[in-house]
């Protein structure tokens, strides 16, 4: 019985890898075959195209040769998957607004406009507070972002979100509380926030690919192309997967986050709000906050 449940959980985790990795890494292996091949100059020349497969799989080229090169377009398959998932990384900071050099500045001053625009909508929420036009108001402001924006980005501030709302509305700080919740967390709830943040990181891995297609354009502009809408699209589904993964962090947390503060204050029944900040020492334990 164990062993048809490790049997049939690697085969998933095999799918899981292929669909994520290997066919994706085959398509962008064609396409820069096809790209490296024709360059800019012929970008449409499909008869080249053709006589250059013909080459490459003439009767007399031999089994040895088919193997290797089979085995070589798998190498340059696997080794572009790699590339695209090492690239999800600077995607997605990229996304929440962290710009390095010369972007910076640009930055400043996308983070002051979202700033101001948020302020002045939050300021006709507190006039229009308690009046039918409210509900409406606020909507707009969150529109922006749901909190004071500290980023050039609605991706980083909405992921940035429940860290200052956890913290004005419990007075401890999540990056410290997270690790000792999630020990307290039950699957039911562990899993939702696991395969929402997978599919945040799929979204992520396809803005890497969509970067690999834009540096292949540099040698056949039709590769661009494909990856501007490859980037456009991982933009677009960035922005509903971070919405719902830090809707569900922030869910967890309100759920949760009293059956831990009894952990630490086991006296006291509900737990005191108040007791967040003697929470966040202990789990600090005198070392301060941690850079970020």
């Amino acid at each position: 019985m164990l062993t048809g449940l490790v049997t049939d959980v690697g085969r998933k985790l095999a799918e899981r890898w292929a669909a994520a990795l290997v066919l994706p890494g085959l398509v962008f292996t064609a396409v820069a075959a096809a790209g490296l091949t024709l360059n800019q100059k012929h970008w449409a020349d499909l008869e080249l195209l053709r006589h250059r497969l013909r080459a490459l799989t003439a009767d007399g080229s031999g089994s040895t040769r088919t193997a290797v090169l089979l085995l070589g377009v798998l190498a340059a398959s696997f080794a572009a998957a790699l590339l695209a998932d090492a690239l999800a990384g600077p995607y997605e900071r990229a996304l929440q607004g962290s710009w390095p050099g010369p972007l910076g500045r640009l930055a400043d001053r996308l983070t002051e406009r979202r700033r101001r625009l948020w302020e002045a909508r939050d300021a006709a929420c507190r006039r229009a507070e308690g009046t039918d036009g409210s509900g409406a108001r606020e909507a707009a402001r969150n529109e922006v972002a749901l909190v004071r924006p500290q980023c050039p980005t609605w991706i980083g501030d909405r992921l940035r979100a429940p860290v200052v709302r956890i913290r004005l509305q419990y007075r401890t700080e999540l990056g410290d509380a997270w690790p000792r919740l999630w020990l307290l967390l039950p699957e039911s709830t562990r899993l939702p926030l696991t395969e929402s943040r997978q599919r945040l990181d799929e979204a992520m891995r396809l803005g890497g690919w969509a970067v690999l297609y834009l540096l292949l354009g540099a040698v056949w502009w039709p590769a661009a192309v494909a990856g501007a809408g490859a980037g456009l699209v991982a933009w677009r589904r960035g922005r509903e997967r971070a919405d719902a993964y830090a809707e569900l962090v922030e869910s967890a947390v309100d759920v949760h986050l009293p059956e831990l503060f009894e952990r630490f204050d086991p006296e006291t029944r509900p737990a005191r709000v108040s007791i967040g900040p003697e929470v966040t020492e202990r789990f600090r334990k005198g070392a301060g906050p941690r850079h970020r």
